[in-house]
């Protein structure tokens, strides 16, 4: 069984069969000149404090809101997977042993679980200044049961062929972007009906919004209400329109589904 557990924006917290992974993780109130407004997750209630070891953390991309220094210096992990192009920048920032992970390449990180980095179409830079590698999205798997953490993507050609790129060849849950992290969508991101055109081009039997409702750049709260607000029924709405099969789960801070 594989558990996926919404700790806001894009972070997810993954329980496979005893091995756990954080998926870009942020898990501050204020990241540069982003404001968190929903709440903080149970970090205690989910044995993510300073004295809990995770198996892994996944990092999609550089970017601040998926790739937060303060928060991976606070974490134990026995694996700190990122993307090609990226070791030495987390080197750099005192986070040494990164293992890169290109697009089909996997790593075995307990019994049975695997992970797997899959492309995203998203442009990587550290702005403003910082270095420029790859954005991924990776596939966390068992035997039995496979989940797709997409970090940033807009759609691309090929998409439907993401889950051949994993052990099992399907893909049974997924945490699914649908808006970016400002009053406009900006490129490389999806909206709602887009993450809905996504889902149906893999084929996923259960879903959830992420990378909605938590961030807001300073000042900015007053004219984002529906950018915070919209995103995430707007996304199961067009899945369910869409017929596609799929269950789609609109999860509060903290909440989790199975596969």
């Amino acid at each position: 069984m594989v558990r996926l557990t919404w700790l806001g924006h894009s972070s997810v917290l993954i329980e496979a069969d005893g091995a756990r992974v954080l998926a870009d993780p942020v898990l501050r109130r204020r990241i540069g000149a982003l404001r968190r407004v929903a709440a903080m997750p149970d970090l205690d209630g989910l044995g993510l404090t300073p004295t809990d070891e995770v198996d892994a953390v996944v990092i999609s991309h550089l970017h601040h809101d998926h790739c937060d220094l303060p928060t991976l210096r606070r974490l134990r992990y026995r694996h700190l997977l990122v993307p090609p192009g990226s070791a030495d920048f987390f080197a750099e920032h005192g986070l040494p042993g990164a293992v890169e992970l290109p697009p089909g390449g996997s790593l075995d990180i307990g019994p049975g679980v695997s992970v797997t980095a899959v492309p995203a179409d998203h442009l990587g830079r550290r702005e403003p200044w910082g270095p420029t590698a790859m954005a991924v999205g990776h596939l966390v798997e068992t035997p039995t049961a496979s989940a797709w953490l997409a970090g940033d993507t807009g759609l691309y050609e090929g998409m439907s062929g993401l889950a051949e790129l994993g052990r099992r060849g399907v893909v049974d849950v997924a945490a699914v972007p649908v808006w970016g992290w400002g009053p406009n969508l900006g490129p490389g991101h999806m909206d709602p009906e887009q993450a809905a055109e996504a889902v149906g081009r893999i084929g996923i039997a259960t879903v959830f919004p992420v990378h909605w409702g938590t961030l807001h750049p300073a000042y900015l709260r007053r004219i984002m209400t529906h950018q915070l607000t919209s995103p995430g029924p707007r996304f199961a709405a067009a899945v369910d329109a869409a017929d596609l099969g799929t269950k789609a789960h609109l999860l509060g801070v903290g909440d989790g589904v199975d596969a």
